[in-house]
């Protein structure tokens, strides 16, 4: 789905868009100088909950919560200001009906015939497939798949250096600059993840999740949950109930 207007004004190719939709979670856009949507695969759709005539057009901020768009918005913008690509953003994004789910974004810019920055490509996909590259070429591939199996548990950040074979120091560099945030850091988000599936398809007590997610206890869970959702677990099932 496009904009062919976007595209012959600024001479440009069509982008074969609906390739995506046959590649499971795969989400692709185009966006002009304003961040405005222009081209997207029916992934997005799915996404922002809605049809593609009420996207085209629009940005982000009418369909993301601010706490996910904040970062999403900072990329955006360095992107079109710079004219430098973002490859490989690691990033939580929300994917329709209170999920949420690790993601891995690459943002390029478009240019026309005259060599301006016009507006951005992107293509996010699911982390899941790119931890399968991490895990065959990069050296904190299993330390990566240590924190995804035993996120529950309280997990040594010394254990995840000897994992990976580094010192600790030169682990938390690499890891900082592998996913813009400390291996404690992540570990909070993958457990927030998991209990925002919980808090939205079943019925636990709060009390049961914060404990099947890895949490001290309740106060804990709400603690940071609050931190990286914005809004308590309570207000948060209750916006989200199946």
């Amino acid at each position: 789905m496009q904009d062919d207007r976007f595209f012959q004004k600024n001479h440009l190719e069509n982008h074969l868009g609906t390739i995506f939709d046959d590649l499971p979670g795969f989400i692709y856009f185009v966006k002009d100088r304003d961040r405005r949507y222009v081209a997207f695969n029916e992934r997005l759709c799915e996404i922002f909950e809605t049809t593609s005539a009420a996207i085209f057009g629009k940005s982000d901020e009418d369909f993301i919560p601010p706490h996910i768009l904040k970062d999403i918005l900072k990329d955006d913008l360095s992107v079109l200001e710079t004219g430098t690509s973002i490859v490989n953003r690691v990033e939580l994004v929300p994917r329709g009906s209170g999920f949420v789910d690790w993601s891995t974004t690459t943002k390029k810019p478009l240019r026309n015939q005259h060599g301006e920055i016009c507006g951005m490509i992107g293509i996010t996909r699911p982390f899941d497939q790119g931890t399968t590259s991490l895990s065959m070429n990069d050296e904190l591939g299993t330390a990566l798949k240590m924190l995804h199996q035993k996120f529950r548990e309280n997990i040594a950040i010394t254990a995840l250096a000897k994992a990976a074979n580094l010192s600790l120091s030169s682990f938390l560099r690499k890891f900082k600059a592998c996913f813009n945030m400390t291996p404690k850091e992540y570990l909070r988000h993958l457990r927030v993840q998991e209990a925002c599936h919980l808090i939205v398809r079943t019925t636990l007590p709060l009390a049961q999740i914060s404990f099947d997610c890895g949490f001290a206890d309740q106060s804990h869970l709400s603690r940071e949950f609050s931190r990286i959702m914005k809004e308590p677990p309570s207000a948060y099932r209750k916006r989200y109930r199946l």
